[in-house]
């Protein structure tokens, strides 16, 4: 199983978002993430890596 942590990028600074995403998808101009628990998080971004090597979604804000 591979679940990710997500960060939002504003600068040069990273914040963690939402940790156990297995799911990100787009709609519109925000990125929905899910994770393990169904939780779920709007953020009004862009995806700018995924990378499952490193376990990890970064967005870029909008």
């Amino acid at each position: 199983m591979c679940d990710l942590k997500a960060y939002l990028k504003t600068g040069t600074q990273e914040d963690l978002v939402m940790e156990a995403v297995n799911s990100v998808r787009v709609e519109g101009e925000e990125v929905v993430l899910r994770n393990l628990f169904g939780e779920e998080k709007r953020v009004h971004a862009e995806v700018r890596e995924v990378s499952l090597a490193k376990s990890r979604v970064v967005l870029d804000r909008r």
